[in-house]
């Protein structure tokens, strides 16, 4: 193989760091950027931001603590108990655990109101079946 064969390598990233130091990044194919600062990726790039500060929230985080999605209510009464005595003893955040006793409130209201939907609907049902 000769040098004309060869595969180009690609080149370095024009863009530089925060520090004030050329970036160390490959550029893109085509382009004399890497992924980070090519300039026709800034609404893309601030996207993808945005998602990764969501996925790093504390909700998104308590969320990941969950052992199942569908909990009763005393399941979820023992969970919290189970992160209230981590939080005291350092090994949970407290942000993670109001994250995690919000995410309990709303899992316990939905199912209220899904056994009171229930109960509505078997009244209603026994009210037909009487008419009869």
């Amino acid at each position: 193989m000769n040098k004309q064969d060869a595969p180009k390598t690609q080149e370095q990233c024009s863009g530089t760091t925060k520090a004030g130091q050329r970036c160390r990044a490959k550029a893109l194919p085509g382009s004399a950027f890497c992924i980070s600062h090519d300039p026709s990726r800034v609404v893309e790039m601030a996207e993808w931001r945005r998602a990764g500060g969501r996925a790093k929230s504390n909700k998104a985080r308590a969320v990941k603590q969950l052992p199942a999605p569908l909990m009763t209510n005393e399941q979820l009464h023992s969970y919290l108990g189970l992160v209230f005595g981590r939080v005291i003893v350092g090994q949970i955040e407290p942000g993670v655990a109001t994250a995690a006793a919000s995410v309990a409130r709303t899992m316990a209201e939905l199912s209220r109101a899904t056994e009171l939907e229930q109960r509505i609907v078997a009244l209603e049902t026994e009210r037909e079946r009487r008419r009869a």
